[in-house]
C-alpha cells in the first residue's frame, strides 16, 4: 500500500513533468546529445575520477538486479504494457539526467577531490540546505537498501540453485570479497568499476541478442505486444481496468526509474566526483547512461521473455528470466544468470557505496564513521542473503521515491540553470 502511495498518480505525473520540462529546457538534449559526444571534449582538470570511471560507476550502480529481475517484476504486476511506460521513463528521463550531472558539475566544491551530487546542488545553487540534508540522509539509507540488501538477495537467489549452500552463506561470501575494495575509497571503487561494468555489460547483451535471434520470429508480435497493452485497459473503461492501468505505469515508472535512476539523484553524485571540465559535456554522458540501461538493456531482457514465453509460466523474479535463457542455453541457463546477477549485483553495491560514502563526506561525518561505513554494508548485503528479492524489490521502489521528491524539487528550482549552461555550450560548439 505504501508503495502505491508513493509511486501513484501524482509521483508519476511529477517525474513526467520534470522530464518534460527539462526535455524543452534542454532543447531536446535526447536528440541532439550523440553528435556532439562525438566531438573533441573540453580539458580535464586532473584532481579527480575521470569522466569514464564516473560513466562506469554510475552505470555499475544503474545496471543491477532491476535490469532482470525488475523488468521481470514488473512485467508480472504490470503485464507486458509496463514495459512501454518503462521506455517512455527513459526517454524523458535522459533530459533528466543530463540536467542533473550538468549541476553537479556546475555546483561541485572541492574538499580537495571534487564533491558533487545533488545535496551540494540544493545547498549552493537552489539554497535549500535541509531539503539537501534530507537527500543525504535517505541516499545513505538508499545505499544500504537498494545497494546492499537487495542485491545480496539477487545473489543469494542467483547462486542458490547452483550452489549447495545456504543463501546467508552465500551473500556472506560474495560480500566479504567485497570489503577490500569498499575499503579502498571513492577511487579504488571508480577503477574497479571503469573494469568490470564493460566486461559485464558486453556478456549479457551478447547472450540476449544470441536468445533472441533463436526467437527471431517473435520479435515483430512481442513489439506490438508491449504497445497494444500499454493501451488496452484505457480503452475498456470501468474502476477495475482504471486500477490496473494505474497499476501498469505506476509499475513501469517505478521499475524504470529503479532501473536508470533519472530522477534519483544517485548517478550526480559519481558524475561530480569527476574531473570533467565541462558541465553539458558530462551530462551527456547521463543522457548515454539512461539510452544504454532502459533502451538497450532492459528492453532487451523484456523482449527475451516475451519471445520466449516465460513471462507467462507463472514465476517471477530472476526465475523467469533463467527460464527464457534456458530455451537457448539449457542447463547452463542458471549458472549464466547466476555469474551475471553476481557481476551486476557486486558493480550495484560497489556504485551505491561510492554514492552513501559521498554523502557521508558531505554531511562532515567523523573518521571513524567513513571506516565503519563499508562494513556496515557488507553485513547488510550478507544479511539479505536470507531475505526474499520480490520483498526487497518493493522496498527499493519506496527508497527511489524517497530520494526522488528532494531532488526533483532541486531541478525545478535550477531549470533555468541548465538552459543557460546549454544555450552556451551548444552556442559555443556552433
Amino acid at each position: 500500500m505504501i508503495r502505491y502511495t508513493l509511486w501513484g498518480p501524482f509521483t508519476v505525473v511529477l517525474i513526467a513533468a520534470t522530464g518534460l520540462l527539462l526535455t524543452l529546457r534542454t532543447r531536446g538534449v535526447q536528440f541532439w546529445c550523440a553528435g556532439q559526444l562525438l566531438r573533441p571534449g573540453a580539458a580535464r582538470r586532473q584532481d579527480g575520477i575521470t569522466p569514464f570511471q564516473a560513466l562506469c560507476t554510475s552505470l555499475g550502480g544503474t545496471l543491477g538486479v532491476g535490469n532482470l529481475a525488475g523488468v521481470a517484476s514488473a512485467m508480472t504486476l504490470g503485464g507486458p504494457g509496463a514495459v512501454f511506460w518503462m521506455l517512455v521513463a527513459a526517454f524523458l528521463g535522459m533530459a533528466t539526467k543530463y540536467s542533473e550531472l550538468l549541476l553537479a558539475v556546475k555546483y561541485r566544491v572541492h574538499t580537495p577531490e571534487p564533491l558533487g551530487g545533488p545535496m551540494v546542488y540544493l545547498t549552493r545553487g537552489a539554497h535549500l540546505p535541509r531539503l539537501a540534508k534530507l537527500f543525504a540522509l535517505c541516499c545513505i539509507l538508499s545505499a544500504m537498501g537498494t545497494g546492499a540488501a537487495a542485491q545480496g538477495s539477487a545473489i543469494a537467489e542467483a547462486l542458490a540453485p547452483v550452489v549447495p549452500l545456504p543463501r546467508g552463506v552465500i551473500a556472506l561470501a560474495v560480500s566479504a570479497i567485497l570489503l577490500p575494495i569498499l575499503r579502498g575509497g571513492g577511487q579504488r571503487i571508480a577503477r574497479v568499476s571503469s573494469v568490470l561494468v564493460p566486461i559485464m555489460t558486453g556478456s549479457y547483451l551478447a547472450i540476449g541478442i544470441w536468445v533472441l535471434a533463436a526467437h527471431a520470429q517473435a520479435i515483430p508480435s512481442a513489439l506490438v505486444q508491449i504497445v497494444s497493452s500499454a493501451m488496452e485497459p484505457l480503452a475498456c473503461g470501468g474502476g477495475l481496468i482504471g486500477l490496473l492501468t494505474a497499476r501498469t505505469i505506476s509499475d513501469g515508472f517505478a521499475k524504470g526509474i529503479f532501473s536508470n535512476e533519472a530522477g534519483m539523484g544517485s548517478a550526480p553524485i559519481a558524475h561530480g566526483s569527476s574531473d570533467s571540465g565541462s558541465p553539458c559535456a558530462e551530462g551527456m554522458l547521463g543522457a548515454v547512461e539512461v539510452f544504454v540501461d532502459t533502451c538497450v538493456v532492459c528492453l532487451l531482457t523484456a523482449l527475451v521473455l516475451l519471445t520466449t514465453g516465460a513471462w507467462q509460466d507463472g514465476t517471477d523474479g530472476l526465475t523467469m528470466t533463467t527460464h527464457a535463457f534456458a530455451t537457448v542455453l539449457g542447463s547452463f541457463a542458471p549458472w549464466f544468470i547466476g555469474i551475471t546477477v553476481v557481476f551486476l549485483a557486486v558493480s550495484t553495491v560497489l556504485g551505491w557505496s561510492f554514492y552513501g560514502l559521498a554523502c557521508l563526506k558531505w554531511l562532515h561525518a567523523q573518521p571513524w564513521m567513513l571506516q565503519l561505513y563499508p562494513v556496515v554494508i557488507v553485513c547488510v548485503a550478507a544479511l539479505a542473503g536470507c531475505l526474499p528479492l520480490t520483498a526487497l524489490l518493493l522496498v527499493t521502489d519506496i527508497a527511489a521515491a524517497c530520494m526522488s521528491f528532494p531532488n526533483l524539487v532541486g531541478l525545478w528550482v535550477l531549470s533555468g540553470d541548465v538552459a543557460q549552461e546549454t544555450q552556451k555550450f551548444l552556442s559555443h560548439r556552433r
